[in-house]
């Protein structure tokens, strides 16, 4: 296997007290929409462990087009692959290069029938090996498919939608416990850099009964360079300010100098609630037609500034319901 393909491999050996999550996620370009399509295990402390399927459609230009649907099934009915990277829910499959499924709930149906060619292989989000061997942090992320072109079909109550390279992403978690919060985005489409890419992270952990304070990382490629600002230094000191639906954040890199702001219209975002394996309920605010814009300074000079309007995955996720957006699953 490749490493990437390794890193995608299910870690979940059917022990209780464990959860994982396979996600990707695209923009359909001609149409302004974007979807967000997740395969799941989670083994409670007690109780049946569960597979489940999740896809969700966002319409930028319409939100009442919005649609949320999720179909539940028992783990021991998921066909998992450790040779190679294959994970099968009911007639649902996700694979290193492939997905394809179909879900039918209340809000209608979703099908999909997908493969990805990657554009960037593999973003490893902590910076030292070893905290994904470790207990801490309890959720583990990894992004196998980084920055991928997805290609194929996907039909939303019977509207299809043909792919032909759009720019999407696929991650990978696993974990005994859900932070206590955070807010991520990322974003491969930037109007002035055809080859950009952004991603942040900004979470709390629980350290004994207290919230850590806000740990943050950012992978940004822009102007011909990559700049990993992930390292354990940075990880305290980038700055991150989130207040649904509008994150604001800043990091340096010697001379280098990045700050940005990202938002979308409440009625933009699906609400959907996630289980801890111990039961403990947590609710996300997820959108990906946000709008980004990235300036980036050398010293005092403004080398760029990138905008990815409409085209930008936001989430916020924390364990409290907001009440200005409903929660759909």
């Amino acid at each position: 296997m490749t490493e990437a393909e390794a890193a995608n491999v299910t870690r979940w050996d059917g022990e209780p007290g464990r959860y994982e999550v396979y996600y990707l996620k695209f923009n359909h370009l001609r149409t302004s929409t974007g979807f967000w399509i997740r395969y799941t295990l989670l083994a409670p402390v007690g109780g049946s462990p569960v597979a489940e399927l999740w896809a969700i459609f966002f319409d930028s230009k319409d939100p009442s087009n919005n649609r949320a649907v999720k179909n539940t099934f028992p783990a021991s009915q998921a066909v998992i692959k450790k040779d190679s990277f294959s994970f099968l829910i009911g007639n649902a499959l996700i694979a290193q290069t492939r997905a394809y499924g179909a879900i039918r709930g209340k809000e209608g149906s979703i099908t999909w029938d997908l493969r990805f060619e990657p554009v960037f292989r593999i973003f490893q989000h902590f910076p030292y090996r070893f905290m994904y061997r470790i207990s801490v942090p309890k959720t583990k992320v990894i992004s196998p498919n980084f920055s991928m072109k997805v290609y194929g079909s996907v039909e939303v109550n019977g509207r299809t939608f043909d792919c032909n390279g759009e720019p999407g992403q696929q991650t990978h978690l696993w974990g005994t416990k859900h932070a206590e919060r955070w807010t991520w985005a990322n974003s491969s489409i930037f109007k002035e850099d055809s080859t950009a890419i952004f991603e942040g992270l900004s979470a709390q952990i629980k350290v004994g009964n207290r919230p850590s304070p806000a740990l943050t990382l950012f992978f940004i490629r822009c102007l011909g360079k990559d700049y990993y600002l992930n390292s354990l230094f940075r990880l305290f000191r980038n700055k991150s300010e989130s207040d649904f639906p509008v994150w604001k954040f800043g990091s340096r890199q010697g001379k280098m100098r990045f700050m940005g702001e990202i938002s979308a219209a409440l009625e933009s975002f699906v609400g959907v609630e996630y289980t801890d394996p111990d039961g403990e309920k947590l609710w996300c605010y997820n959108t990906k037609v946000a709008n980004l814009v990235l300036e980036v300074y050398e010293g005092s000079t403004r080398l760029a500034s990138l905008t990815s309007p409409g085209v930008t995955a936001l989430e916020f996720v924390g364990r409290y319901k907001d009440p200005r957006v409903s929660i759909r699953i």
